[in-house]
Formats: C-alpha cells, sequence, structure tokens
C-alpha cells in the first residue's frame, strides 16, 4: 500500500477514534464543566509511517473542544482548541484497509 494511502487512512482513523478524544476530554482540566462537542482534524502529512513495524506517530493535530460552564445549557459556552501529538500501531485487513490496533 501506498505510504499517501496509509496516512490519509489513519488520519481518518485517528481524528474519529472517540475512545481516545473522550479520554483526553476526561483529563483535561475543566473542573465540573462539560463538553458537548470536539472535533479533531489532522493532516495526513504530519503523520510519521513506518510500514515494516507497523507503527505511527502524528504530531499537531487540532483538537477543538466546548466548555459549557453555565448553570443552563448554553448559558457560558466558550469553545477550546489544543494541539496533539501522539503514536500507535495499525493493522492491514487487506491490501487497500488499515485498521488502529488497541
Amino acid at each position: 500500500m501506498e505510504l499517501k494511502n496509509i496516512q490519509t487512512q489513519l488520519a481518518e482513523h485517528i481524528a474519529n477514534h472517540n475512545k481516545s478524544w473522550g479520554h483526553l476530554l476526561a483529563h483535561l482540566e475543566c473542573g465540573n464543566e462539560a463538553s458537548s462537542y470536539w472535533d479533531v482534524s489532522l493532516n495526513p502529512t504530519t503523520i510519521s509511517v513506518n510500514s515494516s513495524d507497523k507503527t505511527f506517530s502524528f504530531k499537531n493535530a487540532d483538537f477543538r473542544f466546548d466548555v459549557n460552564s453555565g448553570v443552563s445549557y448554553g448559558e457560558e459556552h466558550s469553545l477550546y482548541s489544543k494541539q496533539v501529538s501522539g503514536r500507535g500501531t495499525f493493522q492491514f485487513l487487506n491490501t487497500k484497509i488499515i485498521q488502529l490496533k488497541h
């Protein structure tokens, strides 16, 4: 599989990996405030891939989320952004599709 294709698929999988982003939100120090929205943007070219051992690392993913701190929903609503880096492993499901490993 071509490197560009691997990077593109990894960017999509990473950006949509709810468990990881939910874990990060839970460990941000937002106090009693709650988040109802998050989104991740990751440029595929920022992902380094080692195809032989099926590992990757990425940098500068833009993690955007909101914090609702008012008594009523929407009363005090703030948007935040955090630059995130990480690494992981993946596997080839077939010659055209990859999957993150957990």
